[in-house]
């Protein structure tokens, strides 16, 4: 690929004027803003590119604000048009990275981690545990991991408890018995967070138990990062 070009994927789009967008991209580099000038005209060669959630190979001019010149889809993804849930696990994934990645984040991991886990969510049956997995994955990104394997406070590899709250996991010694769950509660957590995003099998979960798990991770990224996406209130409405 010629070093004028760059991969991107389209974190969110606002219309500019009467025929353009500015978009959020997310690159090996960072995040990064462009103008996408008559984008939104029905002639337009760009128009289809110019969408949130899509994974493109761009060409930009120069300038702190430059200007989408021209740009190639890398890869489609029918499944997160045409499923509302896999385009709804989408949103939070952007959402998720637009408002917490920063500039001295690893971002040629995190980018290919994400495209990645675009092919897997594509062709999955499971997205809700999908998303469970990219959250667990980004929060240790983002230096909030929990270490499911030994006790934060002594490194205690025995009876071990999760501390619901912050995520922590606490051996018996340490931890505050009256917030904990215990390693089978939190078992399928440290499944996810260990698996391979591209040999990944949805394990075995029910819905009141995958809702359980999932609001315990709702709940970390409120405790550490203030954050909670608004594509989640939707993603909740389709149990």
């Amino acid at each position: 690929m010629s070093d004028d070009w760059t991969d991107a994927y389209v974190l969110r789009t606002i219309d500019y004027q009467d025929h353009g967008k500015l978009l959020y991209l997310y690159t090996e580099e960072g995040t990064r803003s462009a103008l996408a000038r008559g984008v939104k005209k029905m002639q337009s060669p760009l128009r289809a590119l110019a969408q949130s959630g899509a994974l493109i190979r761009v060409k930009l001019s120069k300038g702190t604000l430059p200007t989408l010149k021209e740009a190639e889809r890398i890869a489609r993804y029918p499944a997160l048009g045409d499923d509302l849930v896999k385009a709804s696990v989408a949103a939070v994934v952007r959402e998720l990275i637009y408002y917490n990645v920063s500039a001295d984040d690893d971002h040629p991991k995190l980018f290919g981690f994400m495209t990645k886990f675009l092919s897997a969510l594509n062709r999955t049956t499971e997205p809700r545990q999908l998303l469970l997995m990219f959250e667990l994955k980004l929060l240790y990104f983002l230096g909030y991991g929990v270490r499911f394997d030994r006790c934060g406070q002594c490194g205690s590899t025995q009876d071990l408890l999760l501390d619901a709250h912050t995520g922590m996991v606490l051996c018996q010694t340490h931890s505050d018995a009256s917030h904990t769950l215990n390693e089978a509660a939190f078992a399928p957590l440290r499944t996810l967070l260990h698996a391979d995003i591209e040999t990944f099998t949805p394990i075995a979960l029910d819905l009141t138990e995958r809702q359980r798990l999932e609001a315990l991770v709702e709940s970390w990224y409120e405790h550490h990062l203030s954050s909670k996406p608004k594509a989640l209130g939707i993603l909740k409405t389709l149990d």
